[in-house]
């Protein structure tokens, strides 16, 4: 069972894929902020993290990049999410290291498919 964690400011998109996370067997943990998430994943071993590209209190390749400067979140693989890619953002998040730019909504296949390829325990 894998531990993923979704930084999103909106409810409704935490909420969605919280459930499709448990439905697929997994663990999920929310965060509706960059100071929260930075607080989860310290207390929490995660496998796989999702960041909103606009977060109220930063930017989602400022989180990443944030994430990655701490030992316990380093070599988790991380990806971002948006509603709207413009290239620019899509080449930010790449240089802040995440595996890749998704749109949203994320489809249930997408997410299945990262899940099994990047934590498949």
């Amino acid at each position: 069972m894998a531990h993923i964690l979704f930084i999103d400011d909106d409810p409704l998109t935490l909420e969605t894929l919280s459930r499709a996370v448990e439905l697929l067997g997994h663990h999920p943990h929310v965060a509706a902020s960059g100071q929260e998430a930075i607080n989860l994943a310290s207390d929490q071993k995660l496998d796989l993290i999702f960041v909103d590209m606009s977060l109220p209190d930063t930017e989602g390749d400022q989180m990443i990049a944030t994430l990655r400067s701490r030992e316990a979140t380093q070599q988790v693989p991380m990806f971002i999410l948006s509603a709207s890619p413009a290239i620019d953002a899509v080449e930010r998040a790449e240089r802040a290291g995440a595996q890749a730019y998704l749109n949203k909504p994320i489809r249930l296949q997408t997410l299945l498919e990262i899940i099994n390829q990047y934590a498949p325990g």
